[in-house]
């Protein structure tokens, strides 16, 4: 049975698919903006690079690989992280899952939270403190400032002698936000001061799903700042391939116990039955990390979504990084009768209970530009109509 302290976390998303499923019965009239699946399609270099693997014949090519993921696959994304990241990535650095959700679970497993404390700041991915209870620890969930923004004093009053790791998705998935070095560099600096102070070990766990969505050569990880860091990451976002589950967690070699939470992380994949990604999708990702896309259009698409949204009066967060924009839910509206009305009309958007916040609610940038040509009519005539 489903412990009693997380169907409250689970209740967000489920009432939201009820809504889904219901505003599917319009078909090819329904304008999804709620989840970043890419109506495009795959891009063709990934594809490629798929068709290129399964082509392989090479002995027991398609059959289980170790724990941890092939060395091979692991010395790759071991180079391009050094590449990256400009810290000396070793291969058993580098503990290969099937996407971020498992590599989220193992990292919070091996952070030993158990028993301790995880601070989430929100608006959040939906599912950290679902995980954190899960790994035996309690979520404290830490609000925004007034701009939505990350509010690295209240990070760190939020930490305890019982805080064992710190979750954070960076860029910002739902607000799109990506953190400043100043912002950054505080960040770290508190989360230190606080360990020293209390004399504990946190682990800074830096879901970097959506790095590659920021402005060219912009990206700062905060593994180059903060030493007892994870990273955590999918292939699927960049690549879009969501739906083939391959991603890693990434132990900083400037972590103080590195060979040990390496070896923990690799234990943990076998504990929690994660395992690992499939023979195929580990065979492609030497072709994976050499493919670069042309990405111009998803700024151009963010400008014009947010160009209209506030020529229609809403407002919307600051926002250069990621697939989505958070918008601010129209005055006289709560979140869910706002998302209700707008599926009732073929709009899905995604409300920010979902990301454990209240006022907003966010909408993804992958729908086809017709499909947000004609959500964007009904955003001006919603905001119009708010109820009495």
């Amino acid at each position: 049975m489903v412990p009693a302290s997380i169907l409250p976390l689970l209740e967000p998303l489920e009432t939201f698919e009820a809504i889904r499923r219901r505003a599917a019965r319009l078909g090819d009239r329904l304008c999804d903006l709620s989840y970043a699946n890419p109506y495009d399609g795959a891009q063709q270099g990934a594809r490629a690079a798929l068709r290129d693997a399964l082509d392989e014949s090479r002995l027991l090519s398609l059959q289980y690989t170790p724990f941890g993921g092939h060395t091979v696959a692991r010395r790759v994304v071991a180079d391009d992280l050094r590449r990256s990241h400009g810290l000396p990535f070793a291969h058993r650095d580098v503990i290969l899952t099937p996407g971020a959700m498992s590599a989220l679970q193992i990292a919070l497993l091996a952070a030993h939270a158990r028993g301790g404390e995880v601070v989430v700041p929100t608006p959040c991915w939906l599912d950290y403190p679902i995980y954190a209870r899960h790994a035996g620890a309690t979520p404290v969930m830490v609000p925004p400032d007034g701009d939505v923004k990350l509010d690295p004093h209240a990070v760190a009053a939020a930490i305890t002698e019982r805080t064992r790791a710190i979750v954070l998705s960076h860029p910002c998935n739902p607000t799109g936000e990506r953190y400043r070095d100043s912002t950054l560099t505080q960040l770290a600096e508190v989360i230190s001061a606080r360990q020293e102070a209390l004399g504990t070990a946190i682990t800074l766990i830096a879901d970097e799903t959506h790095r590659d969505f920021t402005p060219p050569g912009t990206y700062q990880s905060l593994s180059r700042r903060f030493s007892r860091a994870v990273i955590v990451y999918s292939f699927g976002k960049y690549h879009f391939l969501q739906g083939q589950r391959l991603g890693y967690a990434a132990v900083s070699p400037n972590h103080p116990e590195r060979d040990e939470v390496g070896a923990e992380l690799v234990r943990w994949t076998r504990i929690a039955g994660v395992a690992t990604p499939t023979a195929l999708m580990q065979s492609a990702i030497p072709r994976l990390v050499e493919l670069t896309y042309d990405d111009a259009w998803l700024a151009r698409r963010r400008a014009w979504l947010v160009a209209r949204l506030r020529s229609a009066g809403y407002r919307v967060a600051e926002t250069d990084a990621t697939l989505f924009v958070y918008v601010k839910t129209p005055r006289g509206w709560s979140d869910w009768a706002f998302t209700r009305s707008l599926a009732s009309r073929g709009v899905l958007v995604l409300p920010a209970p979902v990301f454990h916040h209240s006022g907003w609610f966010r909408v993804a940038l992958t729908a086809s530009e017709p499909m947000i040509e004609r959500a964007l009519e009904v955003f001006a005539q919603e905001v119009t109509q708010c109820p009495a």
